[in-house]
């Protein structure tokens, strides 16, 4: 018997030649964690029948389950179903009722099938079919030399739904998983510490009996971390749980943004909602990247009112009535520009909060008081109005990202009712003591 354990096999040449994110690989990695199943191996290759048959039989003798995504679709280079047919000696078989779910899908958007859609409904001999409501391309699983073969579509939006719902409870079931214990897990979005610092000064957390296991992933400009709970049934498994995220939240407090997956811009957009507050803010450095994050979230328009980007001295000077003599005195990247920025952008747009960015991006531009890296963040209320400096050690790109999220992180922090931040970034090179 082979030990409990699983591949990620992706399959796509998008994925090799870059122009698709290949994001499957981790989230399929995390779901299996929730059934305590750790991902012994990443692989992509090539829409490449050899390639991929070489995957299948290499897995066959190794793990437990086997995850694939892409090849399912309906054109001559997915060609995922018939490999594995061929490489475990299983003739193909057309599925009459897969045939019928493809069609009506069709029918629903009021398009006709095409011939070659009906491929799609030919799995391996032995294959249990996976049902696929959200698109065209029924997954199926594959029980093979003691290995469970799930293949599924590569698009996200027709794959996670099918993981979890179809996947996972079979995995649970064939593997007996449930009878030797419960897994519960938790995600947590942090901003403000570095990834080595958290993993540092949270260690004690973790448990050498494997009870209680925390993990780290960087998610620039973010830190995420997921919390694992065992247990010997679902009681044991939660208390051990909510007890580490009780201590969690003691130690790390505002610079948790999410106990989820949920990004600083939805969470921070949520709360403008919820406070019934509106935003406007005016950008140099960061170019309008702080006005993007904002509208990636839809229903936006509810709370920010207004992006401007002032570059030069002069649309800082035009747009914002930020005074010549101020440029002059203290220079574009200084606290008493950048208040006046955040105070200019909401006396011009009526909105509740003003925020305004002006720094020096990089590579070029820095001085011995202003080195690249330096972001001045204003803000400006109807109560007030004040700025800071923060450092920031990166490339450009980098910088006007973190520029833009320590931005929105320092809204956060005013609508938590903490006021802005005076630490520079990261925000401390320790965290708060042992509660």
């Amino acid at each position: 018997m082979k030990p409990h354990g699983a591949w990620v096999l992706t399959i796509g040449d998008e994925l090799l030649r870059g122009e698709i994110v290949d994001s499957n690989k981790s989230f399929l990695s995390q779901q299996l964690l929730e059934l305590d199943l750790h991902t012994g191996r990443h692989v992509t290759v090539a829409d490449h029948a050899e390639e991929i048959s070489t995957q299948l039989r290499a897995a066959a003798q190794h793990v437990r389950v086997l995850l694939i995504s892409g090849g399912l679709g309906p054109t001559r280079d997915d060609i995922t179903t018939e490999v594995v047919a061929a490489t475990f000696g299983r003739p193909l078989v057309r599925d009459p009722g897969a045939v019928e779910a493809i069609k009506r899908y069709f029918d629903r958007l009021g398009r006709e099938m095409s011939e070659n859609n009906a491929k799609q409904a030919d799995f391996p001999e032995g294959a249990e079919v996976l049902p696929n409501p959200n698109g065209t391309a029924p997954g199926f699983m594959l029980d093979v030399e003691d290995t469970l073969i799930f293949c599924m579509p590569g698009v996200p939006a027709e794959l996670y739904p099918m993981m979890q719902e179809q996947v996972m409870p079979r995995i649970s079931q064939k593997l007996g998983i449930s009878d030797g214990g419960i897994v519960r897990a938790q995600l947590l979005r942090t901003f403000g510490f570095g990834e080595s610092v958290l993993d540092r000064d949270l260690a004690d957390l973790s448990r050498d009996d494997g009870s209680v296991e925390l993990g780290f992933r960087v998610q620039f400009p973010d830190n995420l971390l997921r919390v694992i709970a065992r247990g010997a049934d679902e009681a044991q498994a939660e208390r051990r749980l909510q007890s580490t995220l009780v201590e969690l939240r003691k130690r790390l407090g505002p610079a948790i943004v999410a106990e989820s997956e949920e990004r600083m811009e939805a969470v921070l957009g949520r709360m403008l909602l919820e406070q019934k507050r509106t935003v406007a803010v005016a950008e140099s450095c960061t170019g309008g990247l702080v006005g993007h994050l904002l509208t990636e979230v839809s229903g936006s328009s509810a709370y920010f009112l207004e992006g401007i980007a002032v570059y030069s001295n002069a649309a800082k000077m035009r747009e914002l009535a930020v005074p010549s003599d101020l440029l002059e005195q203290h220079g574009a990247v200084s606290e008493p520009v950048a208040e006046q920025m955040a105070r200019g952008v909401r006396e011009r747009t009526g909105a509740d909060y003003g925020i305004a960015t002006t720094g020096v991006a990089g590579p070029g531009g820095g001085t011995d008081d202003k080195p690249v890296g330096t972001l001045c963040l204003g803000f400006s209320s109807a109560e007030r109005a004040e700025a800071r400096t923060y450092r920031m050690l990166a490339d450009r790109a980098r910088n006007k990202q973190l520029a833009a999220h320590i931005a929105l992180d320092s809204l956060r922090r005013e609508l938590l009712g903490l006021g802005l931040p005076d630490e520079t970034f990261p925000r401390a090179t320790k965290l708060p003591e042992k509660a």
